[in-house]
């Protein structure tokens, strides 16, 4: 079993250790014969097969908030990762911190760090960190990824919180027919079953459900089981992820609304890049990953016939990436240079849309929902209970 070891070396610095023993008292000694003074001893858990590990998740917007903010107070770019590193609890967010140190003190520049560190920072952060290098204002670029991180994380929570209310609702519906149909009606189909009356068409549909629960109620509920562990693996997956972002943005009604929020994530990150000094074509290729797979082979199309001499507001036209505001003002940023303001402008109104669609559908969704599940929830008890009134009429 592997163990894991906090312990001071000689110099007195705070080592980890992974040893693979059969006892922490055997790792324990070990690590001692090394020359380490060890504080922890603790098990490494493994994964269950066909699981992967959880993945580490830096804040990388809190990184660039207080890092912008140290750099605007006058301390130097060393000393402030020095000072966040040190006021980090996490041990894996601190080893960050330390392999961007190791690198500066190398003579590496921080984009060079930042690039290193693989995929804890996304590009468009290591784009605005190298075009300010270049420029300079290394604060006020990461100040400006820091709004609009914000910026694009409070519109997803505004689409979130929309959907948080109707998915419970959905949810609680759910378990409630799920319990009826899986635990009371078999057992009033066990009750029906050599009644001997004639029953309505529903009620014999909903009675012979009842009847196949009741023969294969464990086969049903482990292929339930299965179907659920096998959509959240899948839902890991970022290809289906993406095919479901396809699939909304086809759908009629929503489609059209999803694909105007994918877009304004797609131009507020583009503006950012521009006015941090990046080209617009280079911000465009940093932001597509914001956009859905079908308007990715559309900007990869516009971006191709940038580059041989289109205009950009008529390459996003032909494309299908502009509707008719869009191309109105990429025309006047054309003219006036101001592409960065512009595209914070476009961002502007298809936000301004999201957020009137959001609160309209959230007034018509929720009413609608819960008459959609009261009828059927009541449809369920009625034709349960209506065998019941048949047999007592003919009593009577």
């Amino acid at each position: 079993m592997k163990y894991l070891l906090h312990g001071f070396d000689a110099s007195g610095e705070l080592q980890k250790l992974r040893i693979d023993c059969d006892t922490p008292r055997a790792a324990e000694a070990l690590a001692r014969s090394r020359g380490l003074r060890i504080v922890s001893v603790r098990p490494v858990r493994r994964a269950m097969p066909g699981l992967r590990p959880r993945a580490f998740r830096f804040d990388v917007d809190l990184f660039a908030r207080e890092l912008a903010a140290l750099l605007d107070a006058g301390v130097g770019v060393i000393e402030a990762l020095r000072t966040l590193g040190g006021n980090e609890r996490r041990d894996a967010s601190a080893a960050v911190y330390r392999d961007l140190l190791k690198y500066l003190e190398e003579g590496h520049s921080l984009s060079a760090a930042l690039e290193h560190a693989g995929s804890v920072f996304p590009p468009v952060l290591v784009a605005c960190v190298k075009a300010s290098e270049q420029t300079g204002g290394l604060a006020d670029s990461l100040a400006r990824y820091s709004r609009n991180s914000a910026m694009l994380r409070e519109l997803r929570s505004r689409v979130v919180s929309a959907a948080i209310y109707p998915s419970v609702l959905l949810l609680v519906g759910a378990c409630v027919v799920l319990f009826l149909l899986g635990f009371v009606v078999p057992r009033f189909a066990t009750l029906l079953e050599h009644s001997g009356h004639e029953l309505p068409f529903l009620s014999r549909v909903l009675m012979a459900w009842g009847v196949v629960v009741h023969a294969h109620g464990t086969a049903l509920a482990v292929g339930t089981v299965v179907c659920i562990i096998a959509a959240v693996v899948a839902l890991r997956r970022p290809a289906t992820r993406d095919w479901i972002v396809d699939r909304l943005v086809t759908l009629p009604g929503i489609g059209p609304h999803f694909h105007v929020f994918c877009q304004s994530q797609f131009f507020r990150t583009a503006a950012m890049l521009v006015d941090g000094g990046i080209p617009a074509v280079r911000a465009f290729e940093l932001a597509r990953g914001l956009v859905g797979r079908a308007d990715r082979a559309a900007l990869a199309e516009a971006m191709q016939r940038i580059r041989n001499g289109t205009r950009m507001s008529e390459a996003f036209q032909q494309t299908g990436l502009a509707s008719a505001i869009t191309y109105r003002l990429l025309t006047v940023a054309e003219k006036t240079g101001a592409l960065g303001p512009v595209l914070d402008r476009i961002a502007g109104f298809q936000e301004a849309q999201v957020s009137r669609t959001i609160d309209f559908v959230s007034r018509l969704v929720e009413p609608v929902m819960m008459i959609v599940i009261g009828v059927v929830i009541g449809g369920i008890v009625v034709l349960m209970y209506m065998p019941i009134f048949e047999i007592a009429s003919s009593i009577g």
